[in-house]
């Protein structure tokens, strides 16, 4: 037997397996043709641009009517008292950990988004972004951390959720 004899079958072996493949793909290619929609060769303005320029304004609006610096703010302005109090928000405090033995006891606290750290026995925190007006830590008491600041105490206890800071 040589080599020429299965030539032939392997001719009319590729040209089965093209057929079977072309009549195969030829109604999934008309179908896909026919699903997607013709393709317009004007460009389509986007909608959202007027939605766009009416946040813009009402940000601006916003941002005049919160306005406190003389000679920018409109004449229309109510001035602001002097003597009024500003309202601070409330502070967001979370106990993300608290670890150690006795009096090497330590609290990892995050306050609006910082990562502060305190110690049993020291009353300004060890670690993190301290400022002059940080939290000062009363006592860690089981699962709770005292905290006092502008004499006013906060208890913020470890819950069982993930704390992020």
């Amino acid at each position: 037997m040589s080599r020429n004899d299965f030539a032939s079958g392997r001719a009319a072996f590729a040209r089965g397996v093209a057929w079977v493949l072309a009549v195969g793909f030829a109604p999934m290619s008309a179908a896909a043709a026919q699903a997607l929609p013709p393709q317009s060769e004007a460009a389509q303005e986007w909608p959202e641009v007027e939605t766009v320029r009416t946040l813009l304004r009402a940000d601006a609006a916003a941002a005049l009517a919160d306005c406190r610096i003389p000679g920018i703010c409109p004449a229309g302005a109510a001035p602001v008292v002097a003597g009024e109090p500003m309202v601070r928000r409330q502070d967001d405090i979370r106990v993300a950990a608290i670890f150690g033995l006795a009096r090497r006891l330590s609290a990892d606290v995050v306050v609006n988004g910082e990562l502060l750290r305190y110690q049993a026995g020291r009353a300004a925190p060890v670690a993190g972004q301290v400022s002059a007006g940080a939290y000062q830590l009363l006592s860690i008491e089981g699962a709770c951390v005292r905290l006092r600041r502008d004499a006013a105490d906060h208890t913020a206890c470890l819950t069982a959720g993930r704390v992020e800071p």
